[in-house]
């Protein structure tokens, strides 16, 4: 197996940046749980929305019940939270956080979505969900003026994570080169879902 399913937690948020709207929200999930497709090469995980998976993915079974918390941040058109522009290793420890979010101790589906914009560089805009101890969900897309790009993305991810104390996870981002001018990059907004299950199997196999 090329691929490991990353484990983390969920629960209350704190927002990272003021102005804009913030929310969280609970609703019950369903009893009979999700199935979902995980990628064999590197385990990234997308709900299967009743379809088969793609031959290059593994089924998975997330068993419920399920209890879905949210927590989001939304600037509106034309603003954003700044993100820093960095070369990594060198940017390491220097992303900017723009959503931070605690969960209680548990397995959960963790869905990120987000929209990052640059009107006036461009670079590749990386964002990573989790913590070091639980390990990261990365999301990464072409964002700005140059060929190739878009002024705006919206990018989305999916992971499970295993949360064995309650702790804090974040959404961190930077913007990577090519980045000449990096221009004034930053999210504009920032959803995160997670959906309390019970348990996550798969059969072990690629699909035919």
């Amino acid at each position: 197996m090329k691929w490991k399913l990353m484990l983390g937690a969920v629960a209350a948020a704190v927002l990272a940046a003021a102005g804009g709207i913030a929310y969280a929200a609970a609703t019950g999930g369903t009893p009979s749980g999700y199935d979902a497709c995980a990628k064999t090469q590197n385990g990234q995980l997308r709900l299967a929305n009743g379809a088969a998976c793609d031959a290059s993915e593994q089924s998975v079974r997330l068993g419920g019940p399920a209890h879905v918390d949210e927590w989001a941040w939304y600037q509106g058109p034309g603003g954003g939270i700044p993100i820093v522009s960095g070369v990594w290793p060198d940017i390491r420890g220097h992303e900017t956080t723009v959503l931070t979010f605690h969960l209680d101790q548990g397995q959960y589906l963790v869905a990120t979505q987000l929209i990052a914009v640059n009107n006036d560089g461009h670079g590749v805009v990386v964002c990573q969900t989790g913590n070091r101890a639980l390990g990261i969900s990365l999301l990464q897309g072409a964002v700005g003026q140059g060929p190739g790009m878009a002024i705006q993305q919206t990018m989305q991810s999916q992971t499970v994570f295993d949360v064995p104390t309650p702790q804090d996870l974040t959404v961190d981002c930077f913007n990577a080169p090519p980045n000449d001018p990096a221009g004034y990059p930053f999210i504009n907004e920032v959803d995160v879902t997670a959906s309390k299950i019970d348990s996550s199997t798969f059969d072990g196999t690629p699909n035919p």
